[in-house]
């Protein structure tokens, strides 16, 4: 069976639920209260957002199956006035945690990660990882 969209983003956030991080904003989803109070504090957070791609035709028989594509970005923000290492400390993390992952059908590729620098208040750093899920 080919998985659908929200199988997808349950497996994502699973998987950064059982990271040991900072809090995180799901895109789409209530801020929670440990993440208000994180940005209101000027504390480490991580905004997760997933693209994504094109749906490929996987296999046929006696019913074709789908190969979904995608990128897992996260933003990872800190305060700015601590320079970029926390920042990277975080994208590092992160980027361990998610590349090369499976759960059930769904597959993770090798993160990459990008210095954004200052941008009001907070130091940044994105972290893309591609994901396929399916046959």
């Amino acid at each position: 069976m080919s998985p659908t969209f929200e199988s997808i983003r349950l497996a994502i956030e699973r998987r950064l639920a059982s990271w040991d991080g900072v809090p995180v904003e799901y895109d789409g989803a209530p801020q929670t209260p440990e993440l208000k109070a994180a940005i209101e504090a000027k504390q480490s957070w991580v905004r997760c957002t997933i693209q994504h791609g094109a749906s490929l035709v996987a296999s046929i028989s006696n019913r074709p199956e789908t190969r979904r594509t995608g990128i897992i970005q996260l933003q990872v923000f800190t305060p700015e006035n601590r320079g970029s290492r926390p920042a990277a400390l975080l994208a590092d993390s992160l980027a361990a945690h998610f590349e090369y992952h499976q759960d059930g059908h769904l597959t993770t590729d090798a993160a990459s990660v990008q210095r954004v620098g200052e941008s009001d208040g907070w130091y940044q750093y994105n972290v893309g990882v591609p994901f396929s899920a399916g046959c």
